[in-house]
């Protein structure tokens, strides 16, 4: 547990100015490092050991051209910072991005599965620029070492040699420990919310773009259990609060221009929009909150046959239980009337039809999906199901 703590504060962890009439902390300078004396370098030496751990580790997507993408939109929101901070993606199916005291920004593809355009996204890369630039990881230290009942807890592995023994950034309980420095986080991510919108606003992006994700998690939360917000949440200000603050500050604005959404952003996740979305159907056991998800993913018309398609894969994977099978071979033939030539639709109702022991409809689906597919992987097994 002690590592846990230690790994959130350390890493995840934004809260209020030090306490006890510090020094104030002046924000980072482009190209600036910490002098090798001080504790922001002890800092930054166990991020820069966590980021090599990053950089080979299972859990990083290692797909350059979407990194090179995050990376572009962050340089193109704070060129004074584009060579300070690094871009990573992590594979994790929740809502999440943080920022390290050394420069490094990692997004969780349960972000990017959710965001609807580039706007969204600039929205929380601004906002994870800001918490560097204002040295909040540092300040959240400061404020936490001076608290004594952490003072032991703290003292673990912030000796210049490295990480403590075991530790590693990529177990999911330790991450989604972040709520215990909550109560201690609001302002500054506030403040990080207000640089953010500055950003995206100067850049040209849509800025109303930036509490309408918040919008969608509030929606996304109130189809499941309230009592368990998202990650990202635990130590950020209510979704509430932050849509009201981030409107009022649109509005002090003056002739907002460009509002530039682009949809870019979808044809970067395309390659892995498959794995996403079946890593979010089995991880979800609500219902309700994964068609939400869906909904947002394919909101325009001309992807309906997708959201019918995904929607029937939600009944399906979850056994046959309450007539799911039932309804999952409605929304195939849905996604069918709607995509006459999308070859995986006849393979997934045609298998389930055979579950069913529908063999007549089922061999029909299973031909349409040989003909479609054209030389699929599994067409030796296909066929002997036809046999």
């Amino acid at each position: 547990m002690k590592k846990i703590f230690l790994f959130i504060i350390i890493f995840l962890g934004s809260c209020t100015t030090p306490i006890g009439g510090a020094k104030k902390i002046e924000d980072i300078k482009p190209q600036e490092t910490p002098s090798i004396e001080t504790i922001e370098a002890g800092l930054w030496m166990q991020m820069n050991n966590y980021e090599e751990k990053l950089k080979t580790s299972g859990s990083r997507l290692k797909d350059k051209d979407l990194e090179k993408y995050l990376k572009n939109i962050l340089c193109n929101l704070s060129p004074d910072y584009c060579k300070d901070i690094r871009v990573y993606v992590q594979d994790m199916p929740y809502f999440n991005a943080f920022m390290a005291p050394n420069g490094m920004m990692v997004v969780w593809t349960g972000l990017l599965l959710r965001a609807q355009n580039e706007a969204q996204v600039a929205a929380v890369i601004g906002h994870e620029a800001g918490h560097y630039i204002k040295r909040h990881s540092l300040k959240s230290w400061l404020d936490a070492k001076s608290r004594t009942d952490l003072m032991v807890l703290l003292s673990i592995g912030l000796a210049v040699g490295g990480v403590p023994a075991g530790g590693d950034i990529f177990n999911l309980t330790q991450l989604l420990q972040v709520g215990f420095m909550a109560k201690h986080s609001r302002d500054n991510e506030r403040e990080a919310d207000k640089i953010g919108l500055d950003f995206l606003i100067n850049s040209g992006y849509d800025p109303y773009e930036a509490p309408k994700i918040w919008e969608n998690i509030v929606k996304e939360m109130e189809l499941g259990e309230v009592n368990k917000p998202l990650s990202f949440l635990a130590s950020h200000p209510a979704p509430e609060e932050r849509i009201k603050n981030l409107k009022k500050q649109i509005e002090e604005y003056k002739n907002i221009k460009n509002k530039k959404k682009t949809n870019e952003l979808k044809d970067k996740i395309q390659p892995h929009l498959k794995k996403w979305i079946k890593n979010e159907i089995r991880l979800n056991n609500k219902i309700e909150q994964t068609e939400f998800v869906l909904e947002t993913i394919f909101e325009d018309n001309k992807n309906k046959y997708l959201l019918k398609f995904y929607k029937g894969e939600v009944y399906r994977l979850r056994g046959n239980i309450e007539n799911n099978y039932d309804k999952a071979i409605d929304y195939y033939n849905e996604s069918i009337q709607a995509k006459k030539d999308f070859p995986n639709v006849y393979r997934e109702l045609g298998l389930l039809q055979l579950k069913k022991e529908k063999n007549n409809e089922a061999k029909k689906n299973l031909k349409k999906y040989l003909e479609l597919a054209k030389n699929p992987k599994d067409e030796l097994i296909i066929k002997s199901y036809l046999n």
